[in-house]
């Protein structure tokens, strides 16, 4: 369409963001690796990620999580922690 751009500004700032903040996950885990232990690295990260985001969207307004609501975040933060992100922080921390 004439006029319009192509790529909108919005869009590369966060595509830019998303880059630095993803990629830069894996530089603090290499980094961060030799001085915890690797599972430990991992759980702090999820605790204080979403200790942040409870408290935001607390101050935002959004109604505390039923009984329900905790159970399958708890189930889903385990299986990330052992299986996703944590697998990748064993790998660094042994290679």
């Amino acid at each position: 369409m004439p006029g319009q751009s192509r790529f909108p500004l919005p869009l590369i700032a966060a595509f830019f963001a998303l880059y630095v903040i993803w990629g830069s996950t894996y530089l603090v885990i290499r980094i961060g690796v030799e001085y915890w232990p690797p599972l430990m690295l991992g759980g702090i990260r999820f605790i204080i990620a979403g200790s942040l985001m409870y408290a935001f969207l607390r101050w935002r307004g959004v109604p505390a999580p039923t009984w329900a609501q905790w159970k399958a975040a708890g189930i889903i933060g385990v299986l990330l922690l052992s299986c996703g992100n944590g697998a990748v922080t064993l790998a660094e921390h042994s290679g």
